[in-house]
């Protein structure tokens, strides 16, 4: 297989697969107006691949003259983890700055596999074998990976083990000459249109009567036992006038169910093995977080541009108040932009060589954007007021009879009410909408709790030099 097109890929979501939602079967994703938006804005990725203008942003070409997916791609120089950022930052400015996810960081948890080839070795050769034959494979086909990270949970008082309904944490149920037979769900945005998943532990104390829950593997979206069950579209039947963002962008949510699903070994990436799954763990957003702050930043620097829009067209632009306000919406852009370019310039290497962002910096940036996210979105709310959720829909402005007196009073000097109202919505759709509510809970926990990223930040800063500096200055010579 080469790499896939956008109309490729759109046909190639017409697999059987078991999506559900509304209590109704979906027979065909592509044609289900819920996932209309992100299939068009995923094909679009595929497409641009193509395109001159981003064909090397977005692919590289191996040395045996094999045109690949830069998505996939190991960082094995520093100048592969700038690309990385370049690869990243084209398809948030081109499609979309509010997409979360579309398979370059969630294949990245492979990268910190293949990197671990010496731990991975010591339970099972196939495991790093795997892992490769993957790589390769995402890198010649661009098929679109997403993840499948987090547990139902159930009783949160109850380890795994304990769960009086064992599949609240998805589990290996047996093991197999031929693979494994896993059961259990995980949360995933947006596996209902993607090709594969990459199915991994993410919680739990790894003790030995959590065995079965240490389980990693890829398997496709279409497999045998594997169920969608969808949440409800954020809004239905929306003009994309009245919710730019909502219309096409709507990210759907999926409870990925797994009825006894097999699993042949050549997709699994570790088996009933606690003590790989803890090892591993910490490592995990490795780069992952990479793409994360990226998505921050091309969220920051909407909401900042939404915050000049609507401010000039009410010709408030020069208030200072109002500039003071958006001043704070830019500190948290420029400050994320830095994050992003401090860990990349600090890169370190890995113990296979490997090229990763600074992992304390980066960290501290994945605090940093998660914390802050809401605040900067207050700050647009103050900005622009109440207008934007009592603004009159496109067929108002359109029709025959109340069209003129819509466009009379939002219409400011040579601003015409058009313009304005599709700023306004675009400022609602970030701020105050079910699409606005859905990307602030995002932002806090898709990755990870905050809490968990400040644990991450404590145990890769410096805090032995740190502490010589401290007692240098206070006169501690042991």
């Amino acid at each position: 297989m080469t790499l896939l097109t956008g109309a490729e890929y759109i046909d190639s979501l017409r697999d059987g697969r078991e999506v559900w939602m509304d209590g109704e079967r979906v027979e065909d994703v592509t044609k289900h107006p819920a996932f209309a938006g992100m299939i068009k804005a995923a094909a679009r990725m595929y497409d641009m691949q193509h395109e001159e203008a981003f064909q090397d942003q977005l692919t590289y070409v191996d040395e045996a003259g094999v045109r690949r997916s830069r998505f996939y791609k190991l960082p094995e120089t520093h100048e592969d983890l700038v690309n990385r950022r370049h690869m990243t930052m084209s398809i948030l400015n081109e499609v979309s700055s509010t997409m979360d996810r579309f398979g370059d960081e969630t294949v990245t948890p492979l990268f910190v596999m293949h990197d671990r080839k010496d731990l991975l070795d010591k339970y099972d050769t196939r495991y790093h074998a795997n892992v490769a034959r993957w790589l390769d494979k995402l890198q010649r086909t661009n098929l679109f990976m997403s993840s499948a990270n987090t547990d139902l949970k159930g009783d949160r008082s109850k380890q795994p083990f304990q769960q009086p309904d064992k599949d609240h944490y998805l589990r290996v149920v047996e093991e197999r000459e031929d693979g494994i037979i896993v059961s259990g769900a995980k949360y995933e945005t947006g596996a209902s249109y993607a090709h594969v998943a990459f199915v991994k532990p993410t919680v739990g104390a790894w003790i030995p009567e959590n065995t079965d829950f240490a389980v990693a593997f890829v398997v496709p979206m279409n497999a045998k036992g594997v169920k969608h069950i969808c949440r409800a579209p954020l809004a239905r039947n929306v003009d994309e006038f009245d919710r730019p963002l909502t219309a096409k962008f709507d990210e759907i949510d999926t409870l990925l169910v797994f009825e006894n699903v097999f699993i042949p070994w050549e997709d699994v990436v570790f088996s009933r093995k606690p003590d790989l799954a803890a090892a591993i763990r910490a490592d995990l957003t490795r780069w992952a977080a990479q793409g994360f702050l990226l998505r921050s930043l091309a969220k920051a620097d909407t909401l900042v541009g939404a915050a000049l829009l609507v401010s000039e067209q009410s010709r408030v632009d020069t208030v200072p108040q109002v500039k003071d306000r958006i001043s704070k919406i830019m500190v948290y852009r420029e400050a994320l932009n830095a994050f992003i370019l401090a860990a990349e310039a600090a890169a370190q290497r890995t113990i296979s060589g490997l090229w990763m962002p600074n992992q304390a910096i980066q960290n501290a940036g994945r605090v940093y954007a998660s914390t802050n996210y809401h605040h900067a979105v207050h700050d647009l709310r103050d900005v622009i007021g109440g207008s934007p959720i009592v603004v009159p829909s496109r067929k108002s402005l359109e029709s025959n009879e109340i069209g003129p007196i819509v466009e009379k009073y939002f219409r400011i000097g040579n601003t015409g009410a058009e313009n304005r109202m599709r700023a306004m919505n675009l400022a609602c759709d970030l701020t105050n909408s079910a699409y606005a509510g859905r990307a602030q809970c995002y932002q806090i926990f898709a990755e990870t709790p905050i809490f968990a990223q400040s644990m991450a930040l404590y145990s890769t800063f410096d805090r032995d030099g740190a502490k010589m500096r401290a007692a240098k200055m206070a006169g501690i010579r042991e």
